[in-house]
């Protein structure tokens, strides 16, 4: 345990949040400075082009990000010794450059990189799915990519830093012998209560509400299971709410459609969904319609393959460990070229994103059912499941964890969702339910609905 760490938990609760708030004003200062303000404005002209302008825009940003990463970039240096550079002059050009790996960044990282580690802005990708990989970024990339999710907010009606936000994450700010049901702390250099999503249970959820109706956040952004959560406890025991936010920005796990209506129907305002990545994927936001855009100023979105609906990313804000034709791992099935949305923003259309490549179970004839048509078999189910869990070991098998309200939770309940899994999966694959006091998360915080072990 570092210095600061140490302090921190042996502080009480008000200088821990002067600790979260110096932290805050710390990292706002790599975030909100010049280059951010001013791309917010071009961000705000750029929403009026044209899809062609946007489209040739797009085309000489990629053009000069490779002509940049061949000369800084040792590994991609050597990838492309074979391939005439000069020849990508097109997205259509980006095929003749090899598809990257995670795993052949991670290996060869130092060479990957481009700017020296001090001074530089570390992302760190999540565990879920594999090893963590470790990316910097320029101070100069970073404030574009806060310009451009801030941007996307601004549309819809929250303006950062001028409005109260509520973020459920999984920064560990609660010290383990804390005995206060305080599990929340205030970052007041951007008007952010950081509430823990370690600490959802049933026992505290109340506590949580509690906080919400005094603090009334404009908006609520974080983890997305973490918010249903709290949607399920107050629609299972019709706690009334004493404010209601401008929208709802998910991040980090894959949106349901039944999650949005829980969301929406709870706190009654929108919810709007978005799509970048911690290692600095390109972005895809929802317009004031809640329809998906490509924003095409952050980069380029291609499919693996014709007949794959996943996805590679070349991304224009990561100078520092480029991303080019990168293997993210992520699902997304692209709008045709007739979809169109009447917001005013002319950039493609993005009919779902899957999200990542695990989240699905095997039929026992090995189809894959994705993240959406599994939850949607919990639709169903009365208010009485407070969280629920699939995994899948072995083609043939699956086990249901259930975490229900005892009081409620009625044993035909079982059947019903049962049956529900019967008729999707088939009679073939065995389908076990267990009953758990707690589902625990991820060591990230987040909450995986699926986990999917099948090599």
């Amino acid at each position: 345990m570092g210095l600061l760490e140490n302090l921190y938990d042996k502080s009480p609760i008000f200088f821990q949040n002067i600790m979260v708030t110096l932290s805050g004003y710390q990292r706002n200062k790599t975030r909100y400075g010049k280059v951010y303000y001013d791309y917010l404005d071009f961000l705000s002209e750029f929403d009026k082009w044209s899809l062609k302008e946007k489209l040739d825009f797009q085309r000489e940003e990629l053009v000069k990000f490779i002509q940049y990463t061949v000369n800084n970039s040792k590994f991609y240096r050597n990838l492309y010794k074979d391939v005439d550079i000069e020849s990508i002059r097109t997205i259509d050009d980006l095929k003749q450059l090899p598809i990257v790996e995670k795993e052949m960044l991670r290996e060869n990282i130092n060479d990957v990189i481009t700017i020296p580690y001090r001074g530089a802005i570390e992302g760190h990708t999540g565990g879920t799915t594999g090893k963590s990989l470790v990316v910097l970024f320029t101070p100069e990339d970073m404030m574009k990519r806060m310009a451009i999710l801030d941007h996307f907010k601004a549309r819809v009606g929250f303006v950062h830093r001028k409005m109260k936000r509520a973020t459920f994450n999984g920064k560990h700010i609660i010290p383990p012998n804390q005995k206060k049901e305080v599990f929340w702390r205030y970052n007041a250099s951007c008007k952010q209560m950081i509430y823990s999503s370690f600490h959802l249970t049933e026992k505290n959820m109340k506590y949580y509400i509690e906080s919400l109706n005094k603090f009334k956040p404009h908006a609520i952004d974080g983890f997305f299971m973490s918010m249903c959560d709290i949607a399920g406890y107050i629609e299972r025991h019709n706690i009334k709410l004493e404010f209601t936010p401008v929208a709802i920005f998910p991040t980090s796990e894959t949106l349901t459609k039944s999650g949005r209506e829980l969301l929406e129907r709870v706190f009654n305002c929108k919810v709007y969904d978005q799509y970048a990545s911690s290692e600095g994927a390109p972005f895809v936001t929802e317009c004031k319609n809640q329809v998906l855009h490509m924003e095409l100023g952050s980069g380029v979105f291609e499919h693996v393959k014709a007949d794959s609906d996943e996805i590679l990313v070349t991304s224009f804000t990561t100078h520092g460990t480029p991303l080019i034709r990168y293997r993210i791992g992520d699902s997304m099935v692209f709008g045709t070229e007739n979809s169109s949305c009447h917001c005013g923003i002319n950039a493609p259309v993005i009919k779902e994103i899957h999200g990542r490549k695990l989240d699905f179970l095997y039929t026992s004839d090995g189809a894959k059912i994705n993240g959406g048509n599994i939850a949607n078999l919990f639709k169903n189910m009365p208010n009485a499941l407070i969280r629920a869990q699939t995994i899948q070991d072995k083609m043939g098998e699956i086990v249901i964890k259930l975490e229900v309200d005892k009081k409620l939770y009625k044993p035909e309940y079982d059947n019903l969702l049962k049956d529900e899994f019967i008729h999707k999966f088939g009679l073939n694959t065995k389908i076990t339910i267990e009953h758990v006091p707690e589902i625990p998360r991820e060591k990230s915080g987040k909450f995986r609905m699926i986990k999917n072990n099948v090599s």
